[in-house]
């Protein structure tokens, strides 16, 4: 969990680098950050209770909430990026921690965990990566048509 707490962080730090400033916050990107960090919290409270069930409960439960935080922060971040392809990238890691935690902690019994969990783990990863190609990409053409004027 701690490799992944530190990719999280690591995208996240990606996400506040110079390619992806970010211009005025409107309504709309406020009320999806609102909607991120309530769900993020509510499936937080939500999976607590089985948490306490697990022998390391005394571990688990503040250690679940960090990763939470990361994660949160992470899809926040993402979004504030303006690039649709990280956004959902960063939504669909989401979904894959949260398929990772329903079936690890007893809470939803899911027949083909392993497909789903691994599926969206990669597609979020090519998703994130595509998107960052792009901002690249981007970027570099933005740098040529500046140095074509100058």
């Amino acid at each position: 969990m701690a490799c992944f707490a530190l990719a999280h962080m690591l995208y996240s730090i990606t996400f506040l680098s110079s390619r992806y400033s970010a211009s005025s916050s409107s309504f709309s990107f406020f009320f999806l950050y609102l909607i991120l960090w309530l769900f993020g919290i509510g499936m937080y409270a939500y999976l607590v209770p089985f948490l306490r069930l697990d022998p390391e409960a005394d571990v688990l439960v503040p250690a679940i909430g960090g990763y939470m935080f990361l994660i949160i922060i992470m899809a926040t971040l993402a979004a504030r990026t303006r690039r649709p392809l990280i956004l959902l990238g960063s939504l669909i890691f989401m979904a894959s921690d949260l398929t990772i935690a329903l079936t690890k902690f007893n809470v939803l019994d899911v027949e083909y965990r392993k497909h789903i969990i691994m599926t969206t783990y990669y597609l979020a990863q090519l998703m994130i990566a595509l998107g960052d190609v792009k901002a690249v990409l981007e970027e570099d053409a933005d740098d040529i048509h500046k140095w074509k004027r100058s």
